[in-house]
C-alpha cells in the first residue's frame, strides 16, 4: 500500500497512488484532474505519475497524483484503504483532516459531493486516509474514489433518488441543488 513519510504528500497523493496501483491492468477508468476527464487504461504507477492509455485517442499518457480529483473504475471494484490517522502539521491538518473526519461520520449517507473539477452524487462507503470512497446512487455497485483534498463541499439532502454518478465538469451538477 506504500510508504509514507511526513511529507505534503501524506494525506491525499500517498493515498490516491495506492488507489491507482490497485486499479493497474483494470478495465478503462475515467480519471478526473482539475481541468479535464480521461478514460485510462493505467499501466503503471510510480513516483506520483500515473501512466496509461487513452481510451479515447489510444496515445500514452502521464498525469501526476497531485492533479488528480477523482478516479471512477468502471466495473465493481472493491479498494483498500489506508486508516485514516491525525496529523499534526501542514496541510493534512487544516484541509484532508476535516473532511476525511466530515465524511467518516457520513457513512452510509446519499450526499453530493463536489471536488475540484466536477462532482457527483453518492453513498459515501467507505474513508480512508486521504480518499472518500462514493457508490453509485443507482445501485449498480460502481464507486468513486475522491481524493479529500480536492472535495471542495458535501451537500446533504440535495440528491434525488436513483441519481447515477455525474462525473462531469459542466454545469449540470447545479441541477442536484434545486
Amino acid at each position: 500500500m506504500g510508504h509514507f513519510d511526513e511529507t505534503i504528500c501524506d494525506c491525499c497523493v500517498c493515498p490516491m497512488q495506492c488507489v491507482l496501483k490497485q486499479l493497474i491492468r483494470e478495465e478503462v477508468v475515467q480519471i478526473e484532474t482539475r481541468t479535464d476527464s480521461v478514460n485510462l487504461q493505467i499501466t503503471e504507477v510510480k513516483n506520483f505519475i500515473v501512466s496509461g492509455i487513452d481510451d479515447g485517442t489510444g496515445e500514452v499518457v502521464h498525469f501526476p497524483i497531485c492533479n488528480i480529483s477523482a478516479v471512477f473504475p468502471r466495473e465493481t471494484f472493491s479498494l483498500e484503504l489506508k486508516p485514516i490517522k491525525k496529523s499534526t502539521k501542514g496541510e493534512c491538518v487544516c484541509c484532508e483532516d476535516p473532511i476525511t473526519n466530515l465524511a467518516n461520520s457520513l457513512k452510509g449517507e446519499t450526499v453530493f459531493i463536489d471536488y475540484i473539477g466536477g462532482g457527483t452524487p453518492a453513498i459515501i462507503r467507505d474513508v480512508g486516509e486521504g480518499i472518500v470512497i462514493g457508490e453509485d446512487t443507482t445501485g449498480s455497485g460502481l464507486i468513486v474514489a475522491i481524493t479529500s483534498c480536492a472535495i471542495t463541499e458535501i451537500r446533504e439532502g440535495s440528491v434525488k433518488e436513483n441519481d447515477g454518478f455525474v462525473n462531469d465538469t459542466s454545469d449540470e451538477k447545479k441541477r442536484y441543488r434545486e
